[in-house]
């Protein structure tokens, strides 16, 4: 059976905050038990469930919730959980609209503005997180930007990911396919070792070989055999860095930057009996090589200084 993966941002489920306007019915159960529905969801399903001792794990949580009576109560013990798992991905959302999540900051300083010379296109991907037709019409406007600023004589692109600190990597994927190209580009892989691969197909986003996010009129490269700089910092993450991997290994292509925040991985939805949800982290990400991405990415060219990223990109596009 499929599972389908979702990578969204905290921020874009804001939507789904607002919508909870009342609390839902549902049978009362103790913190206990709760926490113990939670707990059998992360040990038959979290990427890293075969190397956690689950005994071990489940005693600290039940012990950190120990005063805990109510479902209510319970928010210490879950987030407990959640710095136990220390995958920085996995949170969950009440069914009051609170977002538990435990995870540490990555923080950036603005990039500096940029000056692009004629020969080369520019694209910046900013963060985005919502899904549906908005995801559509996002990937839309990019293909539209693509098709305003490709012309017959580039040498190169750069694809601008630094401050992207995620959302929904459908759109994105979709949006830049024109300058990534057809083709696979990647895998989620998850506890035992099931690989499904990811990519982009004339416009549409692919997972499993079915199209998650398309554009109805999708845009082709004058010239497809261009050079592709692709531009990260700290800030860079979740989505953002699904899309950095994308790229990875791609012919004529070449990274840029700091070493990524790290927090590239694919999560499964789980309905809890109270009607919260759990965003559980089920897979991690591997390039178009199959090479394992887990943690910070490291970029083919490491930059620290960030007044200097941009211009190490144009001068590799034009060598």
């Amino acid at each position: 059976m499929k599972r389908s993966i979702v990578i969204i941002l905290l921020a874009a489920l804001i939507q789904f905050r607002c919508a909870t306007t009342q609390e839902p019915y549902y049978k009362e159960t103790s913190a206990k038990d709760y926490l113990n529905e939670m707990l059998d969801y992360m040990e038959k399903n979290h990427v890293n469930r075969k190397t956690i001792d689950w005994p071990a794990f489940r005693s600290a949580v039940q012990q950190k919730a120990a005063s805990a009576e109510k479902i209510i109560d319970a928010d210490e013990g879950i987030l407990y959980a959640l710095e136990l798992l220390n995958d920085q991905t996995s949170f969950l959302i009440t069914n009051q609209g609170k977002i538990l999540i435990f995870n540490t900051p990555c923080t950036d300083t603005a990039a500096p503005e940029v000056n692009v010379p004629a020969d080369i296109g520019y694209i910046r991907i900013p963060t985005f997180g919502s899904t549906g037709v908005n995801a559509a019409i996002f990937a839309e406007k990019m293909h539209g930007e693509i098709r305003d600023k490709d012309e017959a004589g580039l040498k190169g692109w750069i694809v601008d990911l630094r401050g992207n600190t995620g959302g929904n990597m459908w759109p994105m994927l979709a949006g830049i396919g024109p300058v990534l190209g057809n083709g696979l580009a990647g895998y989620f892989i998850d506890s035992e070792d099931v690989k499904k691969a990811f990519g982009y197909k004339d416009g549409a986003a692919t997972y499993d070989d079915a199209a998650v996010v398309a554009v109805s009129f999708p845009y082709t490269l004058l010239s497809t055999g261009s050079k592709v700089a692709v531009l990260v910092d700290h800030a860079t993450t979740n989505a953002a860095e699904s899309v950095a991997i994308a790229f990875n290994g791609k012919d004529n292509t070449r990274s840029f930057g700091p070493l990524t925040c790290g927090r590239a991985g694919g999560n499964q939805t789980f309905s809890m009996s109270d009607g919260s949800v759990l965003f559980l982290t089920v897979a991690f990400m591997a390039d178009r090589a199959e090479v394992e991405q887990r943690g910070q990415l490291t970029p083919n060219e490491l930059v620290d200084d960030p007044t200097l990223i941009f211009d190490k990109a144009v001068e590799w596009i034009h060598q």
